[in-house]
Parts: C-alpha cells; structure tokens; sequence
C-alpha cells in the first residue's frame, strides 16, 4: 500500500510515518490504549484554519474558529469509515491532540512540513496555521524518511518575550486558573490577547501569506474577536471555563483605560 493509494481513496493530501519511528516516542496519555496492538503506520493530515490575512483583534487565530476537536475528528472518522470499508481486515484508529503521538515530530517525518525554532509544525501552503489529526492502523503503508528543520533564522525567538520558554509562554499564561502574577498580567497586558498567543508565528518567514482555509464550518463560525459575555459554547476558550478569559480581559480592559 502506497501513500497514493490512501490519498486516491479518501480524496485528501496525507502523510505516511512509520509507526516504529515515532514508538520511542510515544506520549502518555489516556488515549493510548487506543492504539492498535501490531500499529505499523500513522497517516498524518493537517487541516488550515487561517480564515483572514488579517488577524483577529484580540484572541489568537486558532481561537477564532470554532473548538477544532469535534470537527477534525468528525472528518477523521469519516476517513476511518472509508478505510475500513476498503481494508475490512485492518485496525484504523484516529486522534486529535490528546494523543500518544508526537503529532510534530510524527507530521514532519512524514513529509507535512518542518518543525519551526517554536516547535510547531510549518507546511509549505499553509504555514503553522493548521490543526493536526491522524489515524494509527497496523496496515502497512509506504512510508519516506523524512526529516527537516525550518531556516532557523530566529525571529521567532526575538520577537517572543519570553524566548520561547515553554513554562512562561504567554499562549500557557493565558489559560492558567487562578490569580497570575504581576510579571504574567504585565505579559497578558503588552499582549492584547486575552486568549492565546500568535507572537512567534507572525513574525515568522515561512508562514507568510499563506492559503486560507476552505473549511466551511470554520469560516462560517469565524469570529474576529472575544466580547466580554459571549456565548462561549464550541470555543476553543470554553474548555478552561468562562473565568478564565473573562480574569485576561479585565486585565487588558484595565490596562487600556489606565
């Protein structure tokens, strides 16, 4: 079985990854005991939720589409119906974030992009502006090796005020519980983003001007902004609770009335 053959079959590009390369790798989490017992491949598929050029005025871009679990992994048991029709022998399991797969390192062995300085995933048409989902089946499936890094150019780097220390990053700041600290409300206030944080792709070289999405469920539910007493039902904020956003935007409110 061939990468074509899969891409022919579910009328979608994909990328193939060989299971035992990313096995060492594997990510605890309450979903691996999903994984199929004799797995030997990982189809990869990134979906654009870039909707604009411009970005949204205060909430990062992939919050200004609807929550994008129940959609992807709608599209991706779609694929698995297809697949076990055409392979009714075979094991076809899908994930979508909370997976035991390493979903960058796994997307960039199979050929979908590049892992940036940020560690996100950056593809040619799209750039980093694109969920990631994949299905695990012990059928096997040509896979290339693949592996690549971006320019390395560090704009990324420069531009985020934290450096890109994970454990400071403002995107985490910004969906802690609890009362931040003044050195993390001063980052939320410098942001404007009461949700999130684009910093790092923005300024990034390989992730300008790229395609839109063409998904009509995430154009359709496009929002260009949080307002304070929304309904949040479907948001990727929603998950943290109201409080949550609701605790950044007074922060931000308050500091642009000072």
């Amino acid at each position: 079985m061939t990468k074509h053959d899969m891409t022919a079959l579910l009328g979608r590009d994909l990328g193939v990854c060989r299971f035992s390369l990313i096995e060492p790798h594997l990510l605890d989490c309450r979903n691996r005991a999903r994984l199929p017992k004799e797995a030997k491949s990982v189809l990869l598929f990134v979906f654009p939720y870039r909707v604009k050029q411009t970005p949204p005025d205060n909430i990062c871009r992939y919050a200004a589409v609807p929550d994008y679990h129940p959609l992807v992994m709608k599209r991706l048991e779609a694929y698995c119906d297809s697949l076990r029709s055409a392979f009714p022998t075979a094991v076809f399991e899908p994930f979508v974030d909370n997976s035991p797969i390493p979903e960058v390192a796994a997307a960039c062995a199979a050929g979908l992009g590049v892992r940036g300085q940020n560690g996100l995933l950056i593809t040619s048409e799209y750039g980093s502006d694109v969920f990631i989902g994949e299905i695990v089946t012990d059928l096997e499936v040509d896979a290339p090796d693949l592996s690549e890094t971006c320019v390395n150019c560090g704009r990324c780097v420069k531009a985020c005020p934290v450096e890109l220390d994970k454990k400071r990053c403002l995107s985490a700041v910004s969906q802690r519980k609890g009362l931040l600290t003044p050195q993390e409300s001063a980052l939320l206030k410098q942001s404007g983003c009461v949700w999130g944080c684009d910093i790092c792709s923005a300024v990034c070289p390989m992730n300008q001007h790229k395609a839109l999405t063409d998904d009509q469920d995430m154009i359709d539910g496009y929002r260009n902004r949080y307002t304070l007493g929304e309904d949040i039902t479907g948001r990727a904020y929603a998950w943290r609770g109201e409080a949550v956003i609701r605790r950044n935007a007074d922060i931000i409110e308050k500091n642009t009335e000072e």
